[in-house]
């Protein structure tokens, strides 16, 4: 299924740090929320949120640096996880951005 629809969003004054949503308009709804940040010159994902293997099936992939870490799973309805994702994304992302740069310096 295409992701017909992509939001960015800024987050920090900055400049340097976005949330990416893409998603499909067609049902059942596949999705993607992506935490993406500026480090080092480079742009860099450090969380996604996903349904990419079935619509109920919720991922959250963390990164260590620029690997992508198996997913923590749960069982939601894509609107009540695509809320979830955006939620935590808005409230959570300072702290996100600063453990994953914690990785570059183990």
């Amino acid at each position: 299924m295409t992701k017909d629809r992509v939001r960015r969003e800024l987050l920090n004054n900055e400049g340097s740090v976005y949330m990416v949503v893409e998603r499909s308009s067609t049902h059942p709804v596949e999705y993607a929320y992506m935490l993406i940040a500026l480090h080092q010159g480079e742009w860099h994902t450090i969380r996604t949120f996903d349904n990419a293997h079935a619509a109920e099936e919720q991922h959250e992939h963390a990164y260590i640096r620029n690997e992508k870490q198996p997913p923590v799973t749960t069982e939601a309805s894509v609107n009540d996880a695509m809320v979830a994702a955006e939620r935590k994304i808005r409230l959570e992302w300072a702290d996100i951005v600063y453990e994953w740069k914690q990785t570059w310096h183990q």
